[in-house]
């Protein structure tokens, strides 16, 4: 069972983890129903003249702080905030770390060479593991918790597209219960 949640697509890529098999070539905006994470129980979007509704951009969100700081305080520090979500983010990491018979393939960068599959950099164009995406959290390089669940998403994402059902290696089955666990986990949040 295909449980992979895909991470949001990247603008102008059309690799196959950023569009999902059977969308056509630049039909795939990345969107998917309800909240990215549980991280964002919504979202400020813009009301075109035409009606539709898009997502603020980060310059129109700096904007509408600057025009109207009294409808946009912040709750907590925003400091002290980002260190809440990181040590949440971390958490969820090291459950998946505790998983000792999925995370396996996970756990660093895939090495194409030592593992004599050249044609993993010619299909996987955003390869990710776990503990980069720690290393990140830990540097302060992933800004928000929805580029973290992006990134995990990635991880999972990848396997899917370069690891046939069925695959001798145990790969893809253990990308499927990882993801299983990592998208239990977020549910709980």
């Amino acid at each position: 069972m295909d449980v992979c949640v895909p991470p949001p697509a990247r603008p102008g890529c059309e690799c196959a983890v950023c569009v999902p098999k059977g969308v056509e070539e630049g039909a795939y905006d990345g969107s998917l129903k309800g909240p990215v994470s549980p991280f964002q129980p919504y979202k400020l979007v813009k009301v075109e003249l035409d009606g539709t509704r898009r997502p603020l951009t980060a310059a129109e969100l700096n904007a509408m702080e600057k025009t109207h700081p009294h409808l946009c305080e912040w709750t907590t520090p925003l400091n002290q905030g980002r260190r809440m979500w990181q040590k949440t983010c971390l958490g969820v990491l090291k459950k998946l770390f505790m998983m000792k018979k999925q995370v396996w393939p996970f756990t660093e960068p895939v090495d194409a060479v030592a593992l004599n599959i050249p044609d993993y950099p010619v299909i996987i164009k955003h390869p990710m593991d776990l503990k980069t995406i720690e290393g990140k959290l830990l540097d302060g390089h992933i800004e928000s918790p929805d580029e973290f669940v992006a990134l995990v998403r990635t991880v999972f994402r990848n396997a899917y597209v370069y690891n046939k059902k069925g695959d001798p290696s145990g790969v893809r089955e253990c990308a499927e219960k990882l993801s299983q666990a990592f998208e239990k986990e977020l549910t709980k949040l």
